[in-house]
C-alpha cells in the first residue's frame, strides 16, 4: 500500500476521527482489535498511510459514539464547500456519461491550491486540489499539497 493516497474525504474523516481519540483519551490498540487490524496497522490507517475499509469505520464510529452517516454528511459538506475533489477527472454529470472525460483544472482549485501550484510552477492538472485539515495554510503544507505526474504514482515517468 505504499502509493495510496487518502482522497480530501478520507482525510477529512481521518482527522475528525483522530480529533475524538484524542479527546477522549481511547486507546488505539482496543480500536485496533475493533478494527480487526493490529496495532501498527491501525496506526496507519489512523495517519491516513493505509486505506479503511467501510467496515472499519463503522466500528470504530460505533466504538465512539458517532453517527457513520451524520459523520459522512457533514465531511462531505465541508469537502463540497472547499470544492476539493477526490479523483482529477470526471465522466458522469448530471447522471449522464460525458462524451469525453473532463478534467479538473484551475478553477476548481482553492486559493490555498493555487499558491502551492504557483510556488511550486507546476502545471493546472499536476495539482492535487485539497486541504489537510482546518485553519491557515503553512509553507510545509503547500509544499504537500503539490505532486507532480511522476511523483504521484510513485515513480518516474519521465517528465519533468
Amino acid at each position: 500500500m505504499t502509493n495510496y493516497a487518502p482522497t480530501a474525504f478520507s482525510r477529512e474523516i481521518i482527522s475528525r476521527i483522530r480529533g475524538l481519540i484524542a479527546r477522549f483519551d481511547v486507546n488505539q490498540a482496543d480500536l485496533a482489535i475493533l478494527c480487526d487490524v493490529s496495532q501498527s496497522q491501525f496506526s496507519k490507517i489512523i495517519r491516513g498511510a493505509r486505506p479503511m475499509t467501510i467496515d472499519q469505520l463503522a466500528a470504530i464510529c460505533d466504538a465512539l459514539d458517532i453517527d457513520l452517516g451524520e459523520l459522512a454528511t457533514e465531511v462531505q459538506t465541508f469537502v463540497d464547500d472547499r470544492d476539493m475533489h477526490a479523483a482529477p477527472i470526471r465522466y458522469v454529470s448530471e447522471e449522464e456519461r460525458v462524451p469525453e472525460p473532463e478534467a479538473f483544472l484551475g478553477q476548481h482549485l482553492d486559493e490555498w491550491a493555487i499558491a502551492a501550484r504557483d510556488r511550486i510552477g507546476t502545471a493546472d492538472d499536476n495539482v492535487i486540489a485539497g486541504r489537510f485539515g482546518v485553519g491557515a495554510s503553512t509553507e510545509d503544507d503547500l509544499g504537500a499539497v503539490a505532486k507532480t505526474k511522476g511523483r504521484d504514482r510513485g515513480g518516474d515517468d519521465g517528465e519533468g
